[in-house]
């Protein structure tokens, strides 16, 4: 009987800790998604100060939360996450305009990319 027990509070954990894990990585994609939107739209503008304060508010959120990410999320996902900020980061502080599109879409793709792989699949589950 104890092993029976034991086995679903080990499910049970597990379980938890998914929903936890989807959680934080839905609220860390949510705030770097805004800050990235709002910084898309400033640039737009001409407003490449505004677009520069709200890719770092994004970039600083990034940034502090490594004690999450360097522990649930693929090391080449942070790298790759990381290398788009800083190249946006380089383009918005040129105000290359031509090209910061591009980087928008691309750090985009990565951090979506990056909640939809930590989303439990049938693929992923079997």
């Amino acid at each position: 009987m104890s092993r029976e027990v034991l086995a679903s509070l080990l499910l049970l954990l597990l379980i938890v800790g998914a929903w936890w894990n989807i959680r934080a990585v839905d609220s860390l994609s949510r705030d770097m998604l805004s800050s990235l939107e709002e910084s898309e739209q400033a640039a737009d503008k001409g407003d490449w100060a505004a677009a520069l304060k709200a890719m770092d508010n994004a970039l600083e959120r990034w940034l502090k939360a490594d004690s999450y990410t360097h522990i649930f999320i693929r090391h080449s996902e942070i790298d790759s996450t990381a290398d788009a900020f800083y190249e946006l980061r380089e383009l918005l502080l040129s105000g290359d305009l031509d090209s910061s599109g591009a980087a928008y879409g691309k750090l985009r793709y990565h951090i979506i990319s990056i909640q939809e792989m930590e989303h439990p699949s049938l693929g992923s589950i079997f």
